[in-house]
Order: structure tokens, then sequence, then C-alpha cells
């Protein structure tokens, strides 16, 4: 099966330059269980007008900073701080009530009507650390139960299992599986 990075191309972008976010412990929209710990962070939500796939859907970007990240499995070496990005990517969510099946990014031409799914942590919030893909042996799903055209909002709630791709980096600290369980965030649509 061949690899489609394109989605990769377009959150480096996103996730480059961006502003710091306040520590998800003290605030947040978005909330979830990440390897049996609380784990938070703030959603951005974002239209890809160039994707003739996604016409009624949005892309939604979870992120957070924490000294340590909790996909960790020891707190990394040299990293003075810059360590805690982390990124959970949700793309072509369809803008309407339902329970979606989660499935790895694919290009427009091999659209599957299914909701793309990625989570990475970053050094310094521009340069990937580890990279994980939907682990194909579960079921994942994003569930969105509230959908406000009028006020621009969107509610739901997520589950999802991912594996990290070692393709990338073959020695890492990083845990193999990522598990997000009881995920509830909320966003405004932009």
């Amino acid at each position: 099966m061949k690899r489609f990075k394109w989605p990769l191309i377009l959150l480096i972008g996103l996730l480059g330059c961006s502003k710091s976010t306040p520590d998800p412990a003290l605030s947040g929209d978005t909330n979830a269980m990440l390897n049996d710990q609380a784990w938070g962070g703030f959603s951005t939500t974002w239209r890809n007008p160039s994707d003739s796939c996604g016409i009624n859907t949005i892309n939604l970007s979870i992120e957070n900073k924490l000294p340590y990240p909790k996909a960790r499995l020891q707190a990394p070496a040299l990293c003075a701080g810059y360590c805690g990005d982390q990124a959970l990517t949700f793309l072509r969510i369809p803008l309407a009530v339902g329970v979606y099946t989660l499935s790895t990014p694919q290009p427009c031409q091999a659209s599957t009507n299914k909701v793309g799914v990625s989570f990475m942590t970053l050094i310094g919030g521009d340069v990937i650390r580890d990279q994980y893909q939907l682990d194909l042996t579960k079921t994942g799903t994003i569930k969105i139960t509230k959908y406000d055209p009028q006020r621009g909002e969107i509610e739901g709630t997520f589950e999802v299992s991912l594996i990290r791709d070692k393709s990338r980096q073959t020695t890492s600290d990083a845990a193999e599986t990522v598990n997000f369980r009881n995920g509830l965030f909320r966003a405004k649509l932009l």
C-alpha cells in the first residue's frame, strides 16, 4: 500500500511558527485519556479550499504543550523544555451530527468517506519527533454530537488507537502505541 504524505506537509505549515498554547492542565477545550493519563489541549479548525473532496467538511487539530509528552516512556534528553508539543489531527470531518469511522489520511482521489487521523510529537513546535498512524487492528471513531452553523461551533467525542511510524526514526523513547479514550472536544469553526 502506497503512503501519501500530503496532509503532513499541511500540518507542518500549520504547526510551524504557531503561537504558544497555554498549559492544558489549566484550561483547554479538549480532554481525553491518553494511555490512561489525563490529556488535554486546544482545538483549531480549518478548511482546505483546494481539497475538492473536503466540501462540507472541516479539519480539526488538537494541540498542547506539555513539558514531557505523555506519549513518552521517559523524559527526552537535550530538550531544555522544547519537547512538549503534541498534535492530534482529524481530516475531513463532515459538518453533520453523526458517528464517523477513522482511517489513515487519504488523498482526494482515494477518498474513502472516512475521517483521517494522525498524531505527532514535535520539538520546538515545528520539528517532528515522532509520528503515529491509525492502528488498523482497532476501530477508531469521531462522533459529532453538536453542529451549530449559526454560532460556528462543533462538539463531539473521539476514541482512537495509533501506532508509532518506525520508518521515520528507529531509535526513540516514545511509546509504541497511543490510545485516546473518552475524548471530548468543543471548537469554533474558522
